[in-house]
């Protein structure tokens, strides 16, 4: 099947890009060059907005493919021209703004082109803390389409979140924060937009992820890698476990299938 491989997706944090090292790992840039040679697209699939990849300039430095990013509602090619977008609409959008107003939860709002949070950032967020020195603008509802919403409450506070944003899908990326995209769109949806564009069939990708939010992704690939650091729950879901982000995961398994 590994012989049909015609794209790879990488998730960023903790997958590609190192937090403890603050880098991505030779081996995995010396990786993706060598897929490249053989024409295989390497794409980023994160749940990050590209105005805050910006805070990790190194990622531009890889010569990616493309870049599926904000959990998949927004989707660019390698000259980061949007390819694929996808709005939270409806009632959705409507309990989104109803909890950004308040302001009695941090919450950020996701535009093409911009970035804004209803509070000033809190240091004590716990799942803040990866994210370290991006502060997000203080800001009020544009008018302009949303693509994502990020709020950020703990696994035992989301019950209430799902009964007040009715058509929604909740993607779990740390202890403290989900991201809330539009029913049934997440980074598959994204990544599937990005294979349509480029006349890539379902059956001739890869994907690595460690995250809640990368479970989909994994589970919808003909070939699901978690990294050796990933979620319990990730890995369950895995086809494949590779070695952490610091132990040439990326590279590894990679090899283990006979792609490099």
């Amino acid at each position: 099947m590994t012989s049909d491989i015609k794209a790879v997706f990488f998730d960023f944090d903790h997958t590609l890009y190192s937090h403890r090292t603050k880098t991505i790992p030779q081996s995995a840039k010396d990786s993706i060059k060598i897929l490249q040679k053989k024409g295989i697209r390497c794409v980023l699939a994160t749940g990050r907005h590209m105005l805050e990849l910006e805070h990790f300039p190194e990622v531009f430095t890889v010569g990616l493919d493309g870049y599926v990013t904000i959990d998949g509602q927004l989707c660019l090619d390698a000259e980061k021209n949007v390819i694929f977008s996808n709005a939270i609409t409806g009632r959705a959008l409507e309990g989104l703004l109803d909890i950004f107003r308040a302001k009695r939860i941090h919450t950020i709002l996701c535009e093409e082109n911009c970035m804004y949070s209803n509070t000033p950032k809190d240091d004590k967020i716990q799942g803040l803390s990866y994210a370290a020195g991006i502060r997000h603008p203080v800001g009020e509802y544009t008018g302009n389409p949303i693509y994502l919403g990020v709020v950020f409450v703990t696994q035992d506070q989301e019950d209430w979140l799902h009964a007040v944003l009715p058509g929604c899908n909740f993607l779990r990326w740390g202890t403290e924060g989900v991201d809330i995209t539009p029913s049934g769109c997440d980074k598959v949806s994204g990544i599937r937009s990005y294979l349509d564009h480029y006349h890539i069939q379902t059956t001739q990708y890869m994907a690595f992820g460690d995250g809640g939010n990368d479970m989909a992704m994994l589970q919808s690939a003909p070939v699901g890698v978690a990294m050796g650091n990933a979620w319990t729950e990730t890995k369950e879901v895995a086809d494949y476990i590779t070695t952490d982000v610091d132990d040439n995961g990326i590279r590894n398994a990679l090899m283990h299938y006979g792609l490099i």
